[in-house]
C-alpha cells in the first residue's frame, strides 16, 4: 500500500480541527489519519468525541447532515485507539502499513462486525449501536 507521509496529511488534520476541511474533499484514508492523530494526541475516548463533533458540523455546514454516520465513526475511532494501544510507537507509515485493511471502502472489517445491512439502520446512523454478537 501507497501510504502518504504524515507530514504531507497534517494540513488536512488542521482543517479537521478547525473545520475548514469539506466533506467531499475528506476521503477515507485522510478520515482513518486524522482519528489516528486524535488518539495519539488524546487517547481514544476523547478523540472520538472531538471526531463526531468535527464530522457531524462538517456536513451540517455543507447541508449533508445524512453523511454522518454514528456507528461507523464510532466503530472507526475505537478500532483505531485498540490498534494504537497494541503498537503505541508505531509511526503513522508503520500503522498504515501494519493495518491496510482499514484503509479499503466499503470496509471488509465493519462488514464483519455488523453482517446483516445493521449499519443501514437510522439507529446506527443517529447513535452508537454495538454489533451483534
Amino acid at each position: 500500500m501507497n501510504v502518504p507521509k504524515a507530514s504531507t496529511l497534517e494540513p488536512v488534520l488542521q482543517e479537521f480541527i478547525d473545520g475548514t476541511i469539506h466533506n467531499c474533499d475528506f476521503s477515507h484514508h485522510q478520515h482513518v489519519f486524522v482519528i489516528w492523530s486524535l488518539v495519539k494526541r488524546q487517547g481514544t475516548l476523547s478523540a472520538i468525541s472531538l471526531f463526531q463533533e468535527n464530522l457531524k458540523r462538517i456536513t451540517e455546514a455543507e447541508g449533508a447532515p445524512e453523511k454522518y454516520h454514528a456507528t461507523i465513526t464510532h466503530a472507526l475511532g475505537v478500532t483505531v485507539g485498540e490498534l494504537i494501544a497494541a503498537n503505541p510507537a508505531a509511526t503513522w507509515e508503520e500503522f498504515a502499513n501494519a493495518n491496510s485493511e482499514l484503509f479499503e471502502w466499503p470496509s471488509p472489517l465493519l462488514s464483519r462486525l455488523y453482517p446483516n445491512g445493521e449499519l443501514e439502520t437510522p439507529e446506527a446512523r443517529s447513535g452508537f449501536v454495538l454489533p451483534s454478537p
